[in-house]
């Protein structure tokens, strides 16, 4: 079974059901490049700022909300829907 195959076979199980992914299936390997690149920059910006706790927090958390969207984001470009 091709994963064209099986995303085809994934895409049938939801016909009827008033659910689809948020974005188009062809936008989600750029989405998550940037989403990564997003989250990845922000980890290194936590790494070099030390001291200042509120932006600690603030790159702390905009990485961690970028690299789970991106995990998603790459399931869902292999044809898994999480």
């Amino acid at each position: 079974m091709t994963a064209a195959a099986a995303a085809a076979d994934i895409d049938a199980l939801w016909v009827g059901v008033p659910f689809r992914p948020v974005f188009s299936p062809a936008l989600h390997p750029a989405l998550t490049a940037v989403a990564a690149a997003v989250g990845l920059a922000c980890a290194g910006k936590f790494v070099v700022t030390r001291g200042d706790l509120k932006r600690e927090a603030l790159f702390a958390a905009v990485a961690s909300a970028a690299l789970g969207l991106a995990v998603v984001l790459g399931a869902q470009t292999a044809g898994l829907y999480l």
